[in-house]
């Protein structure tokens, strides 16, 4: 008898543990989620009153507020040691990507601590052995160990232990080719500024280098009427100095027929593409400002870009008709002196001017963003 009550009593306390853990964890979660709902609508209400700044520049404040939530979770009896680290370094990208909102520091920022990526390994290997010696301070030094490093990646920047780096200003041109209708152009570009625009030349480019007196690798085949010409960097990823960034200034001629890929990587790009035939243009950037802007020399264009973190305006002609595929994510998009009607939400959602099917000239964007602020704006 005695046996079986002592039984039971380790069944009720079984039970009551596992009641006690699910209540806890039902906590934690209605704390975290209840913490960024107050700040989502906080952002929004400021949003409402100051429109440049609001949700565009504020929504890192929600990952902020994620990770203080969690931090504060795990001071909630029992104690769990991992949860306030984990807070933390949720919080301190948060902060960093508030700085690359409110333009204190540039976003290319993320490129660049990939120079920082041995770092990993060293936490990985802690991470080893804090769980084969089952030591809490071993086991937590992985998280230590990336927070120290994006913060000392964020202050970096006006730190003494900063390179100072020579730029070398390069200039690379062709003249323009009789007989050359149509043209590719693929830019392969990782951190620094971006500008793209029109010239009488076949391509001429101006650029601002790290120290490489080659400048960008350029690669130029033609056959019959088009030419192909290929941009890349010759150099890996540093940690630059952010004042002196790579700049490449390209300028492609007006009476070709371009299609442009460009790979934006980190970057501010300003592509101006108002006085190119442009039929095509696709732009994958990583983090960054895109801002682009088509012309109507072409009857159709046919644009798609896709974007992670960035800042993303793209202006067209008023007189040309224009659809937009978007595939937002979580972005705020707004429409500046331009008509355009939601005609369909299936995945994506669509947005047409007016009499775009019947429009003598056509712009097709397709849009993929992540986390960014997107505007359409006509001109």
């Amino acid at each position: 008898m005695a046996e079986e009550e002592s039984k039971q009593k380790q069944r009720d306390d079984r039970e009551g543990r596992g009641r006690f853990e699910k209540e806890h964890r039902m906590g934690r979660g209605g704390l975290v989620f209840g913490l960024i709902l107050i700040t989502i609508g906080v952002i929004l209400l400021v949003d409402n009153f100051y429109p440049g700044l609001g949700f565009t520049r504020l929504w890192p404040v929600i990952i902020i507020a994620w990770g203080f939530a969690v931090l504060v979770s795990g001071l909630i009896p029992p104690f769990d040691f991992s949860k306030p680290l984990d807070g933390i370094l949720i919080g301190t990208i948060g902060v960093v990507l508030l700085y690359n909102t409110l333009d204190i520091v540039p976003y290319r920022f993320w490129l660049e601590l990939i120079a920082l990526w041995p770092v990993l390994i060293i936490a990985l290997g802690f991470s080893i052995l804090g769980g084969v010696t089952r030591n809490r301070f071993i086991a937590a030094l992985p998280t230590l160990i990336i927070i120290a490093t994006l913060l000392f990646a964020l202050f970096y920047v006006d730190g003494p232990l900063r390179p100072r780096i020579e730029l070398t200003s390069v200039n690379k041109s062709r003249d323009a080719i009789p007989g050359v209708k149509t043209g590719e152009a693929t830019i392969d570009f990782s951190v620094g500024e971006l500008d793209i625009g029109s010239t009488g030349m076949l391509y001429d480019l101006n650029a601002r280098e790290f120290g490489d007196e080659r400048g960008p690798q350029i690669d130029f085949s033609r056959s019959d009427g088009k030419v192909e010409i290929e941009l890349k960097s010759r150099d890996d990823v540093h940690f630059y100095k952010w004042d002196e960034q790579r700049v490449w200034n390209l300028m492609l001629s007006k009476d070709i027929d371009w299609r442009l890929k460009v790979d934006a990587g980190v970057s501010d790009s300003d592509l101006d593409l108002s006085e190119l035939d442009v039929s095509s243009v696709d732009i994958d950037g990583g983090v960054g400002s895109i801002r682009v802007r088509i012309g109507d020399k072409s009857r159709r264009v046919d644009a798609k870009i896709d974007t992670g973190v960035s800042e993303c305006r793209i202006m067209v002609p008023k007189s040309s008709g224009v659809r937009l595929s978007l595939d937002r994510g979580l972005s705020a998009v707004d429409f500046r002196d331009i008509d355009l009607n939601k005609i369909s939400e299936n995945g994506l959602t669509v947005y047409e001017t007016k009499g775009f099917a019947d429009a003598s000239k056509k712009i097709d964007l397709d849009v993929d963003m992540g986390v960014a602020s997107f505007i359409v704006e006509g001109y």
